[in-house]
């Protein structure tokens, strides 16, 4: 990882597997990489959706509001 936009982007992924380490249930080779990859993606798209949702709900009350 020699970006830290990269570092980022995977980040959830190895806080995972660290808490897996620390639990003795760490996983190995394949487990390893679907480990990380996989907890980043979900967590990138539940926090993408959610900035979404929020910002939609904003806007509908901001539309409401005008009309009002």
């Amino acid at each position: 990882m020699d970006s830290l936009p990269a570092l980022l982007l995977i980040a959830p992924g190895y806080v995972v597997q660290a808490w897996l380490f620390v639990r003795h249930r760490a996983l190995g080779g394949l487990g390893y990489d679907l480990t990380i990859i996989g907890t980043s993606a979900i967590f990138w798209t539940l926090l993408f959706i959610s900035v979404l949702s929020a910002g939609a709900y904003v806007v509908r009350r901001f539309v409401r509001r005008q009309e009002s």
